[in-house]
């Protein structure tokens, strides 16, 4: 499990971690640049061969998905 509050991708950008969402068998871990607040991501935590990896997501449909869990998760929280 990543529990960082930052991580640097493979882009060399640092980025801040902002939410956390289990799905399935995996995270979705959301991500905002350090250094620019409109650079924001989404990647999959997943466990592989022991290690944790985030990786990108496969589809936009896997996009589409992982945003909306983000919009319902943080509509419930105000």
């Amino acid at each position: 499990m990543i529990d960082n509050s930052r991580v640097v991708l493979e882009d060399g950008i640092e980025y801040i971690v902002v939410d956390k969402i289990r799905y399935s068998h995996f995270s979705y871990v959301y991500l905002a640049n350090a250094n620019d607040e409109d650079d924001i991501c989404v990647r999959k935590e997943i466990l592989e061969n022991g290690d944790c990896l985030l990786v990108g997501l496969s589809s936009d449909e896997e996009v589409e998905n992982a945003l909306k869990l983000y919009v319902e998760k943080n509509q419930e929280e105000e």
